[in-house]
């Protein structure tokens, strides 16, 4: 392999872009960037009830493999988290002209070692980010989830093993967070990466590919980045539930005081930040 600069990028080939934990080039002829991502097309929802109150996400055990170069072969769609809908706008509502303006299909698999996240992202102005901009206020994906599934799921506040991910999606960098501000005991794993300037997840690897209106995406994160001495890593294991919420950041222009969009998926409000209790929840599957 070719070792080669963390963060370079190759404007000059706006097709595909990859990122391999510790900046090697694993594929040739292609952009390549650092950062996190997933991978999915559109394809019909499919969403099940785990209980009344939850909408569920089943996510697939993955194959052995899973390539991480942007496309689909080896993933499961038949479950399918749909953001595409008005209602499930949740801040600066007048930003969004529509899905083709932002909307998103996500897909997850799991092993016991990774989390995988896959999916398509319509967005009519794609990868916007302002270096200083937080990842609220960037093209960023934010992902919600608990690695204690015998947490109450209607507990309104988080406890440690409960987690907000913000991912910069900028095709350049793909900056990456990990918010803990609102937990009380937080076990000594405190919030890193809040300022979207920083990459704080070990072992990843994400590829993103432009399609006609946006782009696909996948990612893959081990489990071990949610964990501490205090923290045991999470192993999901076939008919486990705990809870899962997504969203999206939308910045139409990068510049300071623009406002920026935000869909979600199951919690149609900003308190997903700070209640889980509206999060929705996702089972692991075979």
């Amino acid at each position: 392999m070719e070792r080669i600069l963390p963060f370079f990028y190759n404007p000059s080939r706006m097709n595909k872009s990859l990122f391999m934990a510790g900046g090697y080039y694993m594929k040739t002829g292609k952009i390549i960037a650092i950062g996190l991502a997933a991978v999915c097309i559109m394809v019909p929802a499919f969403t099940a009830m785990a209980d009344d109150a939850k909408v569920n996400l089943n996510a697939a055990k993955a194959p052995e493999e899973v390539v991480i170069d942007g496309s689909l072969n080896e993933w499961n769609l038949d479950s399918v988290a749909e953001i595409t809908q008005q209602e499930q706008l949740v801040r600066d509502e007048g930003q969004w002209t529509g899905p083709e303006d932002l909307s998103l299909n996500i897909s997850v698999m799991w092993d016991e070692e990774n989390l995988y996240i896959g999916g398509t992202i319509m967005d009519d102005t794609p990868f916007m980010y302002r270096e200083g901009f937080p990842p609220d206020m960037a093209d960023s994906l934010v992902v919600f989830f608990g690695t204690d599934p015998a947490a109450d799921p209607a507990r309104t506040e988080y406890v440690a093993e409960d987690f907000r991910v913000t991912m910069v999606l900028d095709d350049y960098y793909f900056n990456t967070g990990i918010d803990r501000d609102m937990i009380a005991d937080d076990k000594g794993f405190e919030t890193i990466g809040e300022d979207g300037d920083e990459q704080v997840l070990d072992g990843y690897e994400c590829a993103v590919e432009e399609i006609d209106g946006g782009y696909t995406f996948e990612m893959v994160i081990p489990w071990s980045n949610f964990s501490n001495d205090e923290i045991p890593v999470f192993v999901p294991a076939a008919g486990v539930t705990t809870a899962f919420e997504l969203g999206m950041f939308d910045l139409d222009f990068p510049c300071p005081g623009v406002a920026t969009a935000r869909m979600q998926w199951a919690g149609r409000s900003m308190d997903v930040d700070e209640d889980p209790s509206l999060w929705g929840t996702i089972t692991f599957v075979e």
